[in-house]
């Protein structure tokens, strides 16, 4: 057994330290920063901890619960929502299993393995590539395949776990071309491709670009006759359209669901611009050469190590390798450089959306392509190098390092340590490349040393100028918050959503598993955070949050219950807190605890019958105006239940005077003293107030303060918000101006009158629709009276969705371009069901069943033709 073992050990010790030396010197860095396992850190940070932590959770515990339902729609996806899109875009990696095998409460060391697998696969499949290559130096492949690993993309990205799957099989895929070109074989292609698809289809999109140009490079390299070539290329092309029919099962639903999401904010026009000045990139080649400024916009990660970066240049000095072969290596290596600074190849790369963070997301390919021809390079080398190759490596190298140390000032994530690194290793990595023996094994252990030292130390410089959060903190929040969530879910069975004034993430709800009106989501539909915007709500392109309601949005949407917090933060340091709702008080108490819960007794059902007005089309310049039309869409009536005219005073000091809120300037009479406007307002019995704040006076401009506390709102938002305000004696509003002058656009104020609102929405409050949720079907008896003859939802629109009264099929309508509703029912009883299923997946399935059956056959007749 144990001779067996060190057979397989000496057989495949290449990839076996291919996989293991990148594993274990990211396992190095974890256990230096303290990551759980090794201490009370985790690796949770950024969109890590904000979103996929919480997708994960939601992944094993659907999977192990059996819960298939939820796997095609859920509730707990912002207002309810398709889950289709985010397994295909966060969740399909197949490394994923380990989240199974790991008990939840270390479900932070499960994604900290996930990451060190990763990395060790990304070594694993690089080393096979070269390989195939025919690269005969096994420690030269060692060093590449290391570099390949830990490439500044690599680091830059890890926590965006779901994408490093497109670095593992990126080489696969590249190797199954070369195949089809050498031996006529599809099948290792078609597999790596498909498989590609099917985990991510966002960087499949990009690897399928690189794909593409690589194989129009070798078809100009190959010297077959013009008839092999175009029968190549068909062989590729038809593997192409193979791989997609194979994958349409996940791909086609997608794609229908992407032209409502993602796919609206795709831009058809081109800016004809340089992003930047493309000698700045030479920076990113520097060891550390990246912080946390450089994730919401920066330059490309492309730090491949001073080995390989020198190999690139001596690929192109050796002169055993074809003049046509360097050409074509030439041209794609500009298409990529261009691709990193020039706005619409940028675009094109991106699919034609500029990212929100994360900028040049397809520089992984670059520095695929960069490691891969310096292994070329490197593999090529017989001899000692001539004094006129040195010369010319020596000068490129030279005008780089001078070009970065004249303007290492400029780069932020740049020092003198960093600087003075990177110029030891690519001195060294200079002399032992061209002064030694190439076939002396020193030689090549020199170059697997000076890797491991380079890209280590640039590692642990780069994730060092991140912060990550505490493994306690996460798992102390989480419990507290599924223990409140469920204490509400042992009482009431019904259908109702469950909002918070704080948060630890946006998708909280999918998190803790309960129906809120948060999320945060690169599949999330454009018309939701629309609608939110519309209702005076936070949102962005990928999330929304439902904090800063007010009892009109509260009872429009089926919030039933209100999770509060004060003074927690030291206790629990994850909370976010997000709004601080006065209007809650005269909510029941149900529960209080860390946090408190509050029970809403005026929350719509779900599903309701509503007047006919309901399909009316808003058209509102603020979101109080909105609400109100919202109230007269579904009651009928045509009186406001806001009144925005309430009586205040304002104070002035070092401003000019204001007589009124909105459509003002506020400007400061001395700009180097501090100036604000005092807003004072006294309690009105049965009105509740609130306070419409624009985005010109966002948390950047100036600073909003009632009765002496700091208003919540987010650094920067770009809508108007509505928040509540305390109905005390006495109150005041302080805004102090940050800079000269302050535009208040639609800034003002406005009060409810509760009872008023109460009363015109009694009827529907009070239906008793019997509602159920199964599944995905929600089903509920309802009564049509003569003065209500549609029905109105709070459930969002998709393609998914059908509908059956008394068991016929029936047509939806779309309630501000949001929500679910119908109409033309005859008065009297009728049964209701809703059900979801994702628009084009059985198209999908079946096309992915056909082309799979096909293939087998195929192979069955070829295999027995031979």
């Amino acid at each position: 057994m144990i001779n067996s073992i060190k057979k397989i050990v000496k057989k495949h010790r290449l990839y076996l330290l291919s996989f293991f030396v990148p594993f274990i010197i990211m396992s190095c860095y974890f256990a230096y920063r303290n990551m759980f396992p090794f201490g009370n850190s985790s690796i949770l940070t950024v969109d890590l901890g904000q979103q996929y932590v919480d997708l994960f959770a939601y992944f094993r515990r659907t999977i192990l619960t059996f819960n298939l339902h939820s796997i095609l729609y859920s509730f707990s996806n912002g207002y309810g929502g398709e889950m289709i899109g985010i397994w295909a875009y966060y969740l399909l990696s197949p490394i994923n299993i380990i989240l199974l095998i790991i008990p939840a409460k270390f479900i932070n060391f499960a994604i900290l393995l996930i990451t060190l697998f990763k990395y060790g696969l990304s070594g694993l499949t690089f080393s096979i590539f070269l390989k195939y290559k025919g690269l005969k130096k096994d420690l030269l492949i060692l060093s590449m395949a290391i570099a390949y690993a830990l490439n500044g993309w690599m680091i830059a990205n890890q926590l965006n776990v779901m994408w490093l799957d497109g670095v593992i099989i990126l080489p696969i895929i590249i190797m199954g071309i070369d195949r089809i070109f050498k031996i006529n074989k599809y099948s290792l292609f078609i597999v790596s491709y498909t498989s590609m698809l099917i985990i991510n289809y966002y960087i499949a999109y990009m690897i399928t670009i690189f794909s593409v140009i690589y194989v129009i490079g070798k078809l100009i390299i190959d010297d077959n006759t013009f008839k092999i070539r175009i029968r190549r290329l068909i062989s590729i092309s038809v593997s192409y359209f193979v791989s997609l029919l194979l994958s349409a099962f996940i791909f086609l639903p997608n794609l229908i669901e992407l032209k409502n999401g993602k796919g609206a904010y795709t831009l058809s026009t081109f800016k004809w611009k340089v992003e930047y000045n493309p000698l700045k990139m030479i920076s990113k080649l520097f060891d550390g050469s990246f912080n946390f400024s450089q994730m919401p916009s920066g330059y490309p990660n492309i730090f491949v190590g001073a080995i390989t970066v020198i190999g690139f240049i001596i690929f192109f000095c050796n002169k055993q390798i074809r003049l046509k072969h360097k050409i074509i290596v030439l041209i794609i290596t500009v298409i990529l450089i261009v691709s990193m600074f020039f706005e619409p190849l940028d675009l094109v790369w991106h699919a034609m959306q500029f990212p929100i963070w994360y900028p040049y997301r397809f520089s992984f390919i670059f520095c695929f392509w960069i490691i891969y021809i310096a292994a070329i390079g490197l593999d090529k080398q017989t001899g000692h190098i001539k004094t006129k190759e040195i010369i010319v490596s020596g000068i490129i190298l030279v005008a780089g390092l001078t070009y970065t140390a004249l303007n290492i000032n400029f780069f932020n994530y740049m020092s003198l340590t960093k600087y003075l690194i990177s110029l030891a290793f690519v001195a060294i990595s200079f002399i032992v490349i061209h002064v030694s023996n190439k076939d002396n094994k020193y030689y090549l252990l020199c170059l697997v040393v000076i890797t491991i030292g380079d890209t280590g130390l640039n590692a642990f410089n780069s994730l060092n100028a991140i912060s990550y959060v505490s493994n306690d903190d996460y798992m102390k929040y989480t419990e507290t918050l599924n223990h409140h969530v469920n204490d509400i879910k042992l009482k009431d069975n019904s259908l109702y959503r469950i909002s918070k004034d704080f948060y630890r993430t946006r998708d909280d709800p999918i998190e803790s598993n309960f129906y809120g009106g948060s999320t945060f989501s690169s599949t999330l539909r454009k018309s939701t955070p629309d609608f939110n915007q519309k209702i005076g709500n936070a949102y962005t392109t990928g999330s929304i949050d439902y904090s800063n309601g007010t009892i009109v949005t509260d009872s429009l949407l089926s919030f039933k219950y209100f999770i509060n917090t004060t003074n927690y933060n030291k206790t629990y340091p994850m909370i976010q807190k997000s709004s601080t709702r006065y209007d809650i008080v005269n909510n029941d108490v149900q529960k209080i605890d860390i946090f408190q819960t509050f029970k809403s007794n005026n929350a719509f059902p779900i599903l309701y019958t509503s007047s006919d007005n309901v399909f009316s089309k808003i058209i509102a310049s603020d979101p109080i105006k909105f609400q109100n039309s919202m109230v007269k869409q579904v009651t009928g009536k045509n009186s406001d239940v806001f009144n925005e005219k309430m009586h205040y005073t304002i104070l002035s000091e070092n401003t000019n005077p204001l007589t009124e809120l909105n459509n003002q300037v506020i400007a400061k009479n001395n700009l180097l003293k501090d100036g604000e406007i005092v807003i004072k307002y006294k309690h009105q019995k049965g009105m509740v107030p609130y306070l419409i704040v624009p985005a010109s006076m966002n948390q950047q401009k100036c600073s909003i303060k009632v009765n002496g506390e700091e208003l919540n709102l987010p650094n920067d938002f770009q809508s108007t918000f509505v928040v509540s305000l305390p109905n005390n004696k006495d109150n005041k509003i302080t805004i102090k101006v940050l800079n000269g002058k302050v535009y208040t656009n639609e800034f003002n104020m406005a009060s409810l009158n509760l009872s008023k609102f109460l009363n015109e929405t009694k009827d529907i409050r009070n239906q008793n629709n019997q509602i159920k949720l199964n599944g995905n079907t929600v089903s509920a008896d309802i009564n049509v009276p003569t003065k209500r003859t549609a029905v109105a939802t709070s459930i969002p629109y998709s393609n998914g969705w059908t509908l059956t009264v008394d068991g016929k099929k029936h047509p939806i309508k779309v309630i501000n371009n949001e929500f679910i509703g119908f109409n033309n029912l005859s008065i009297g009883k009728h049964k209701v069901k809703l059900s979801f299923y994702p628009s084009g997946l059985n198209d999908g399935i079946l096309i992915s069943l056909l082309t799979l059956m096909f293939v087998i056959v195929f192979y069955i007749c070829k295999k027995k033709r031979k």
